[in-house]
């Protein structure tokens, strides 16, 4: 059953904090823990490979880790690093606010600080929603592929990530590892 959004954005905007993230999740507003410098760096290196992919595939934009979706349970997420079809742009344009609709695919950067519950949780919102996910473990080095219509894939840090929905995509793990 969908959570419905029972805030308005002008809330969920004056909800937060200076310098902190937070979600929509389950009818709460929901602070996200803060991030360390290795994660930021490998988000960096994420940025980069999508930023080149979308510039060589102008048919999908990147999007970074504070733009706003709406997953198909009513929370609003914020994937670190995120794909999307232009074709799915309501009117072809970028939304002003959050997006009503959830990213093809969400990279995310497993952190010290996420519980396994907010993890799940997260994962099922993605999967409920059809998206795409690339959970990056760093303290693993080990990444892990879920999409929604094939079997659970595990990538490791010697191999090439390959996202069969992102024509052309390639991402040398190695050069996301060696921090």
């Amino acid at each position: 059953m969908a959570t419905k959004a029972t805030i308005s954005w002008e809330q969920f905007l004056a909800a937060g904090e200076e310098s902190r993230k937070w979600e929509w999740v389950g009818g709460e507003v929901c602070f996200m823990t803060p991030v360390n410098f290795r994660h930021e760096i490998v988000l960096a290196r994420v940025i980069t490979y999508l930023v080149e992919y979308c510039r060589l595939h102008p048919e999908w934009i990147w999007v970074p880790s504070n733009a706003v979706f709406t997953m198909s349970s009513g929370n609003w997420r914020l994937p670190d690093a995120s794909i999307v079809s232009r074709a799915r742009l309501p009117q072809g344009r970028v939304p002003e606010r959050r997006a009503e609709f959830s990213p093809d695919v969400a990279f995310e950067i497993l952190s010290p600080g996420n519980t396994a519950g907010e993890v799940q949780l997260k994962k099922k919102d993605y999967q409920e929603s059809g998206v795409t996910q690339v959970w990056i473990d760093l303290d693993k080095r080990v990444v892990e592929l879920i999409c929604p219509d094939r079997p659970l894939q595990f990538f490791r840090e010697d191999q090439i990530l390959v996202i069969d929905s992102l024509p052309g995509f390639s991402l040398d793990l190695n050069s996301l590892f060696t921090v």
